[in-house]
Parts: structure tokens; C-alpha cells; sequence
């Protein structure tokens, strides 16, 4: 059914009342299942029409009329005031443009209402071809962004024990990284740790998805692919067969039932040469929550070196390292090379940017009587569904029942105390594509929903607070748009707001305070099986509970940081066998190792403690600062988006090039800022990041013969053909293939296969030196391509990998053609092409 036809049905249902209608718009079966009774209240109805008239009003450029059944129009008019429709003096209806007066009018605030036409998209992909491998591994025949391409290039030719770093904007398929990852080793296994249950039972749906489209025949619901609290014991022993008998490609978890209820499991499979990919998505967490209330996240890292050493010990290959994320600041990229960096290589594939299809709107108000009813007013008007962000449970509470008061019924609650069934609940409610259709198109939530809404088409994402950061406030805001159809973004604040932001950001204890509870801890220790475990529930008679954790935890990672203590990984049956003792509360236990030697010395808390203390607290501060900035509109929103993701010198040092694009660059057009400032809107391509990284280190020793026979020069030849035949192309393809070539450009028609167990990454066009991976090339060039200057430069210098093993580049051009100002065979010795498959077919073949 095309749009046309759609918009005719839509028509009849607002027009006779029926809702035996199929559609394929979210928008349109969101209102056929609000007119179907799911729970819809006049507001609601009335809020969906509205979005529906402002689509068409907007895309036409003048208010579109409808007529709707009489009871509708009965429906209509209780709320039309309050929700912007206007009935004409014919009996049909218009939508009026949303104009409040708080905010800066310099743009449509209700602009969202656009998503689902051509118009309203935002994203602009200029597909890549894929390489052969990533069509086998996905079933997508291009890349949606070079950023993608890059890193799946980088994962299938990294080398073991390598880490990959890949921080690519939401929308820039990092899930497929994924799937590369595990389709590159047969039999083997990926593990992917995740950050709630919600996402690993989305990623799980996504992947079940995936074998299903290559294998039809399969039965979905006997893939089991996640591991979580809920998981059987059945399924769990079904889970732990698979992974030993090579039969499970894929393993989706968290990070604490990867390094306890899992950790045997893995570390046989890492023994036995089965673990061949080690995944953490969201990586930024490793920062953010490990410190605080999920030191599993941090202990991660130590658990990757045991299975490391596992698979070395036994003489098998060690699993590549791939951490998987839209935002890295630069305390995030710095923890995850400590941690994560050794053994190594690490290679990070950066291509951040700024989203394009969130319109960003902020106000700030004089209280927060004068900032709800702009919320209120928002909500009345913005596009569906929504997101409602708060900082508290309490707060969340009093919204819904605020916002059910004045009518909506189509509502929902998410925050830290939901269960995962009642999270689940809410997604699958959310969905307009589910059988039933949507019930639920408005979620009021704190930042505990987020991490997990894989749903594409969430119009608007209003906070009503002040985010901690602005690192919180665009992960949260990039809940929108992720159809790459406009969204819009609602910052909405108040006096007050920044006493409750402060509280959620970092504060490290003081050195009295984290010097007691230290001495607490350690003297309430247990010792089970050798190994000392510590009660982060405990400490000083505070009191059991979720606060007193994250104290504690946070006191047990500083002093990890600070080199005192060591985390010690534990099996399942330790804490089994410290449970059963009648004396021990079921807790929260960790176990660590007694380190340096600082915390035997009184100046420890006072000269080591105190620094680091003031150091985190500061850049909490500045975080915090930079927020209320952009809240109180001094600073651009895009801007300090920016400034969030900048590296630091010691990164750039350390990085170079590498982190080009870690900091987005130009303004978005979208912003207050921006639009007072009529800065258009930035249509900028994704960024296309250096395509450097580690590979495995090989001498290349018979392509460097080849290319000395062929007259290179430093370690580039160059073929000539007077007459173009695709047949001898191929042939000198294939030969160089055997010989170590894995990068083909431009030979379209000409593509020999990869070697097995190797992989060939091949572009439709010749390359340039700036368009190579790290390894060696052969590119084609028909009479009518141009062949790049630079290759002149190229030929001046050796092109090292960064194993430091020299890297050899092929070029094959029409006789006679120039580069630059030079004439290939007059100025730059070549070697005809005929020749070359003589020599190809003979010792190095």
C-alpha cells in the first residue's frame, strides 16, 4: 500500500469511525488503535489528530482541512482548546500552529509532526557497497555510514587479543559490528554484555531475526540467546551445552552473570579455543556505572585477561575485544585503553558527529510552577510517542498522576524500581507494530529508561530537570529519530533544578569519611576458600540499601584506582558456600586482594585519597557547569554537546588522526543558538574516519618480490593495459589475492574470491592513499578515472602497518595515463599487465 492510499484510509477511519485498517505508518496505527478503543482517552485521540493534521500541514506549507465522524467531532471539541485543533465554521477541522510565547520562535516547535513524509527526514545515508563478507554476515548489500565500514573492516581483520574501540553515532548499525565479529570464526562463540535485561532480550529478538532471514527453517523460539536472571535452569544447561559443543554462535548477558554464574563456563570455552569475540555494548558504562553502583562492569576487564590467558595457556587463539559505543567522552575513552588496552593492540574507530534529526528547544523558567505548565503545554502539542524524562521515582510518580488527572490514559511509568516485567510491559506497549497495536504513547520516565528502547520511531523527548551532564541529557535525547525522521527535544527547566543535578553527579567521599567506612569494611571481612570478600551493603551502621552500595562501591573502585586493592574473580560455589553460613546476611559481596601498601600509613587517606577526590569532584563540577550553560541558553546546545566529546591533549598525543572525529565539528542548525544566529542547518556527510587499525603482523614476502620484479617503489608497482580484458584482470586479481592482496578497488566485474578463512574488502571505486585499509591493495582504473596525485607522494615512501611490516600497493592503469604531472611508463617505471600474469602464474603462484 503506498502513502497515498494510506492517507485514504486514515481519512475514511477519522471520517466513518472504522478501524479495520492495515497501515504500515506508525503514526497511522497509532491512531487506528487509539480509535479501537485501546485505552484512549479524548486528550489522547485528540493530541494524534493534531499530529496528523500538522503532518499534512506541514508538508503542504498551508492548513489541510478534514472532516471527521460526528461523534469524533464530539470527542474533539471537549479538547481542542487545550490540544490546538480548531473546527471551521463548515464543521472541518484544522490544527493550529504551536507558537508559545516562553519559547525562542525562531523555528516550528511542533516540527516532529513531519516523520513519516519525505520531508520529515533528517538522516541522509549515502550508502557504501558492502564487502562480500558483511553481505554474508548481515543479508544488507551497503553500509549505512564509513564510520560502520571501518569498524566492521577493522574487527574482521584484527588480530587476537586485540581490542577495538568503535564510537559511531546511534542510528550507525553497531549491532551488524557485532554480527561480523561472531560470523567470523565458525563454531565459535561471541559474548555480548549488556547493561539491562531489556536489551539483552532485544538483542536477542534482533538476532533470532538475523538466523531466521538465512535460515527460514528455523524455529525462532529454540534460539536461545540470552542469559539473564530470569533465564531457566533448563534453558541455562541448554545455553552451556552449546557453547562447549561449538553450537552457539552468540551469548548475550550481563556483566555480572558473565563474571560469576557464567565465569566457568567461559573460561572452558576460552581454553578449549571456542570464545573467538568479546563484546561490551553501551562501553561507556564501564566509566559511568562502574564506578559507582556496578563495579562488575569495571571488574570486566580483569576477567578478559583470564580468558586471555585461558586460550594462550592451551595454545589457542585469544578472542578480540570489541567495546561498542555513541558516547565517549574523553574519561570514557581513557578508562577503556586502561583497562582494556593491554594485552593488545587497541585500535579506536571514531566517527562521531551530530545527529541531524532532533530539533532542540530549551527554556528555562523562574520556578517550578511556571516550568510544569510548560511541560503540561508541550505535551499537549508535541508529536507521539514521548518520553517525559525526571530525575526521581518521586517525581515520576507525581507526573503520571498529574498527567492521568488531566486526561491521559494512554500513559505509562519507567524508572530504577521497575521490574523488568513491567519494563518489558511498557516496550511492548510503546510498539505500534505489535498485532494488538499500540496502547501506550506517552512514558513518563527516569534515566533508568533509556539503555534498551531499540524502538525507531519516538517523536519527542522532553526532560523535565536538569540533566547531571550533557553526556546524560543527548544519550537520553538520542532515545528520538532513530527512523532518521525528525524528532524534537524539550529541555524545560527551573530555578532550583541544579541542587538535585548536583546530587547525581560524582561525589567521592571525603578522606574522614571513606577512611571509617574502609576500616568497617575491611574489619567485617570474610574469608571463604582464600579469598577475602567484602560486604558492599555493610559499613557503619547506615543501613542496608541501594545508597549505602553505591558508597561503598564507590570507596572499593577508588582505591582499585589508586592501585591499594585488586579485584579477586570468584566462582558461583564461593558465594554459595559464604551464604550458607547462618551467621551471613544475603548480601552484596565483592572480593578483592590487598594491593600497595598505602592503606597501612596514616597520611594514605589525606595525601592519596584526598587528590583523587578533588580531581573526580572537579570534573563532575565542570560537567554540571557546562549543563546549566546550555539550560540557561549561554552556551549553544550543539556546542556543548561538542565540548562533552572533545579529547584531551594527552589523547590527541596519544591518538592523532585516529580521534579526528571524536569531537563533532560545525554547528547543527537546530539549536536556539543556532537558529538565532540563522545558522542552517548542517547537512554534513557522516564522518569518514582514517580507515587505521591494528591487523595481524605478517611478511608479505612474495608480494614484495612481485612488486620488485614489477619495478615498484617503495612498495607500490604500477600495471599498464593498452586494451581493457576482464579476463586477464581477474586472473592478475586472483593472483595478487594469493600472493597477500586483501583490499580490491574498482574491480567491479573482476572480483576474485577470498582465500578461506580470509576476507577481502573491496570498493567499487579505484582507491587513493587516504582511502586504504592497513593492508595491501590492488586498485583498478578504467580510461575514464582519474588516478590521484597522491599516489605520486605514495611513491616516496614505504606504507608501513602499524605492526610496522611493510604494507604493498598495486595499481592498474591505462598505458600512458598521467599522475599528477607525471606520464606512467615515461616518468614512472611500469610493467605491462600481460607481463604481470605471466609472472603471477609462474613463481609466485
Amino acid at each position: 500500500m503506498n502513502e497515498e492510499q494510506e492517507e485514504a484510509q486514515v481519512l475514511s477511519l477519522l471520517g466513518t469511525g472504522s478501524t479495520e485498517f492495515l497501515f504500515s505508518d506508525d503514526l497511522h496505527r497509532r491512531l487506528s488503535s487509539a480509535f479501537a478503543g485501546r485505552a484512549a482517552s479524548d486528550v489522547d485521540k485528540g493530541v494524534l489528530v493534531r499530529q496528523l493534521l500538522r503532518r499534512w500541514s506541514l508538508r503542504d506549507g498551508r492548513d489541510v482541512p478534514i472532516e471527521v465522524d460526528g461523534v469524533i467531532s464530539h470527542a474533539l471539541r471537549r479538547v481542542s482548546d487545550r490540544v490546538g485543533l480548531r473546527e471551521r465554521s463548515d464543521g472541518m477541522w484544522i490544527a493550529d500552529s504551536w507558537r508559545p510565547d516562553w519559547l525562542a520562535l525562531d523555528g516550528v516547535p511542533d516540527i516532529a509532526a513531519l516523520a513519516g513524509t519525505s520531508d520529515g527526514e533528517r538522516f541522509h545515508s549515502a550508502p557504501l557497497s558492502a564487502d562480500p563478507f558483511f553481505v554474508s554476515s548481515t543479508g544488507f548489500d551497503t553500509y549505512r555510514t564509513p564510520g560502520q565500514r571501518a569498524a566492521c573492516r577493522a574487527v574482521m581483520s584484527a588480530p587476537e587479543a586485540s581490542t577495538l574501540i568503535a564510537m559511531l553515532p546511534t542510528g550507525s548499525g553497531k549491532t551488524e559490528i557485532a554480527l561480523c565479529l561472531a560470523d567470523k570464526s565458525k563454531r565459535g562463540l561471541t559474548a555480548i554484555v549488556v547493561p539491562t535485561v531489556a536489551l539483552a532480550y532485544d538483542f536477542e529478538r534482533r538476532f533470532r531475526e538475523h538466523f531466521v532471514r538465512r535460515n527460514p527453517k528455523l524455529n525462532p523460539a529454540k534460539l536461545p540467546i540470552a542469559w539473564t536472571a530470569g533465564t531457566s535452569d533448563a534453558v541455562r544447561d541448554e545455553l552451556k551445552l552449546a557453547i562447549s559443543n561449538g553450537q552457539q554462535p552468540l551469548l548475550v548477558t550481563s556483566p555480572e552473570s558473565m563474571t560469576r554464574a557464567l565465569r566457568q563456563t567461559l573460561l572452558d570455552a576460552a581454553s578449549i579455543g571456542r570464545l573467538k569475540g568479546f563484546v561490551i555494548d553501551e562501553a561507556h558504562l564501564v566509566t559511568q556505572w562502574g564506578r559507582s553502583f556496578r563495579p562488575e562492569f569495571r571488574t570486566l576487564a580483569d576477567f578478559r585477561r583470564e580468558l586471555l590467558n585461558a586460550a594462550e595457556t592451551s595454545g589457542h587463539p585469544r578472542p578480540v575485544t570489541l567495546l561498542l559505543s555513541a558516547t565517549l567522552g574523553e574519561a570514557e575513552i581513557s578508562d577503556l585503553v586502561t583497562y582494556f588496552g593491554k594485552p593488545g593492540p587497541c585500535s579506536p574507530i571514531v566517527a562521531n558527529a551530530l545527529r541531524s534529526e532532533p530539533e532542540i528547544w530549551v527554556a528555562h523558567a523562574l520556578d517550578t510552577t511556571e516550568r510544569d505548565a510548560r511541560v503540561r503545554d508541550t505535551i499537549d502539542h508535541c508529536a507521539r510517542p514521548a518520553i517525559l524524562y525526571v530525575t526521581s521515582p518521586t517525581k515520576a510518580e507525581e507526573w503520571l498522576n498529574d498527567l492521568r488527572g488531566s486526561g491521559y490514559s494512554r500513559i505509562a511509568m519507567v524508572t530504577g524500581n521497575s521490574t523488568a516485567t513491567e519494563r518489558a510491559e511498557v516496550l511492548e506497549g510503546i510498539r505500534a507494530s505489535s498485532d494488538e497495536g499500540a496502547s501506550i504513547d506517552l512514558v513518563v520516565a527516569t534515566s533508568a529508561f533509556g539503555l534498551g528502547i531499540d524502538y525507531q520511531h519516538i517523536r519527542t523527548v522532553v526532560h523535565s530537570c536538569l540533566p547531571e551532564t550533557v553526556d546524560r541529557w543527548y544519550q537520553e535525547m538520542g532515545r528520538g529519530g532513530r527512523d532518521g525522521d525528525v524528532c524534537g527535544a524539550f529541555l524545560v527547566t527551573a530555578a532550583g533544578d541544579e541542587k538535585e543535578a548536583a546530587s547525581l553527579g560524582v561525589t567521592v567521599l571525603t578522606p574522614e569519611v571513606a577512611e571509617k567506612r574502609w576500616r568497617d569494611l575491611w574489619g567485617h571481612r570474610t574469608t571463604v576458600n582464600e579469598r577475602i570478600f567484602i560486604d558492599l551493603e555493610g559499613s557503619r551502621g547506615v543501613g542496608r540499601g541501594d545508597y549505602n552500595r553505591r558508597w561503598n562501591a564507590q570507596l572499593i573502585q577508588g582505591l582499585v584506582e589508586l592501585g591499594e586493592l585488586k579485584r579477586d574473580q570468584f566462582v558461583v560455589d564461593d558465594l554459595r558456600e559464604l551464604l550458607r553460613d547462618d551467621a551471613v546476611e544475603m548480601s552484596d559481596w565483592t572480593s578483592i586482594i590487598r594491593h600497595g601498601a598505602g592503606l597501612g600509613m596514616d597520611i594514605f587517606w589525606n595525601d592519596v585519597w584526598a587528590p583523587w577526590q578533588q580531581e573526580e569532584t572537579k570534573r563532575s563540577r565542570n560537567s554540571l557547569n557546562r549543563m546549566r550553560a546550555v539550560s540557561c541558553m549561554d552556551l549553544g546546545a550543539c556546542t556543548g554537546i561538542a565540548e562533552a566529546y572533545a579529547p584531551t591533549s594527552e589523547l590527541l598525543d596519544q591518538w592523532g588522526t585516529r580521534l579526528e572525529h571524536m569531537e563533532p565539528v560545525g554547528r547543527c542548525g537546530r539549536c536556539p543558538d543556532c537558529r538565532r544566529l540563522r545558522i542552517p542547518m548542517n547537512e554534513d556527510p557522516a564522518p569518514d574516519p582514517a580507515q587505521v587499525w591494528a591487523v595481524a603482523a605478517q611478511e608479505d614476502l612474495d608480494l614484495e618480490a612481485f612488486v620488485t620484479a614489477a619495478r615498484g617503489e617503495n612498495g607500490l608497482a604500477i600495471l599498464t593495459y593498452r586494451q581493457e580484458n576482464e579476463r586477464l584482470v581477474l586472473r592478475i586479481a586472483e593472483g595478487l589475492v594469493r600472493l597477500g592482496v586483501r583490499h580490491l578497488g574498482g574491480l567491479i566485474n573482476a572480483c576474485p574470491k577470498a582465500p578461506p578463512g580470509e576476507v577481502l574488502f573491496t570498493d567499487t571505486l579505484p582507491l587513493t592513499p587516504n582511502s586504504v585499509t592497513p593492508l595491501s591493495t590492488l586498485s583498478y582504473f578504467s580510461p575514464k578515472q582519474q588516478v590521484s596525485r597522491f599516489w605520486n607522494a605514495r611513491r616516496q615512501r614505504a606504507r608501513l602497518n602499524l605492526a610496522g611490516f611493510a604494507v604493498f600497493d598495486v595499481l592498474l592503469v591505462p598505458a600512458g595515463v598521467n599522475v599528477g604531472l607525471k606520464e606512467v611508463g615515461r616518468d614512472i617505471p611500469a610493467m605491462p599487465f600481460e607481463t604481470a600474469a605471466e609472472l603471477l602464474q609462474g613463481s609466485w603462484s
